[in-house]
């Protein structure tokens, strides 16, 4: 193998890896934004009122359940 086959090599394996770490970050970060939007709530639907957590929650979520709970129209 010559010595410009083995820097071809490396750079071709240099790139593979930043483009795997590129692609490791951006689903991080995609998943980041997703659960922000959601308002911290980590499932797709709000399951406030059967979390054990639910009296304490902090969440907006939570607390619009809590509301319409205590307002007496559960959701």
């Amino acid at each position: 193998m010559t010595h410009t086959e083995t820097n071809q090599r490396r750079q071709w394996l240099i790139r593979t890896g930043r483009y795997a770490i590129l692609g490791g970050l951006s689903v991080l970060s995609l998943n980041l934004i997703d659960r922000a939007l959601r308002g911290g709530c980590v499932r797709l639907e709000s399951p406030c009122q059967s979390c054990e957590l639910f009296k304490a929650c902090e969440l907006s979520k939570a607390a619009e359940a809590r509301q319409a709970t205590t307002e007496g129209n559960p959701s």
